[in-house]
């Protein structure tokens, strides 16, 4: 599976259980650090991964999903505003 823009708001559910979710930053001014976290419960969250500015490199967020996980993603670290980033999620995946 996969989104065209990687909207922090959505809820994503895994489905294949044993797989992991992916993040490519396609456009982004600054450094990100993005995490994925548990829908409804922040304090369940994976580590921040790093995405340089202009860096175009696939990563992986988190592996190992149970089916029926759901989670978003989440900016941790400095936010600036005007700075609008866009990227491609992928879940479900083994690879």
């Amino acid at each position: 599976m996969r989104t065209a823009s990687a909207d922090l708001q959505t809820v994503r559910t895994i489905t294949a259980d044993g797989s992991d979710v992916y993040l490519r930053v396609t456009s982004s001014p600054v450094d990100l650090e993005i995490r994925w976290y548990r829908d409804g419960d922040r304090r369940v969250a994976g580590s921040p991964v790093l995405f340089p500015a202009g860096d175009l490199a696939r990563r992986c967020l988190g592996s190992n999903f149970r089916a029926g996980t759901t989670f978003c993603l989440d900016v941790v670290g400095e936010a600036r505003a005007g700075h609008a980033w866009c990227g491609v999620v992928d879940w479900n995946v083994y690879s």
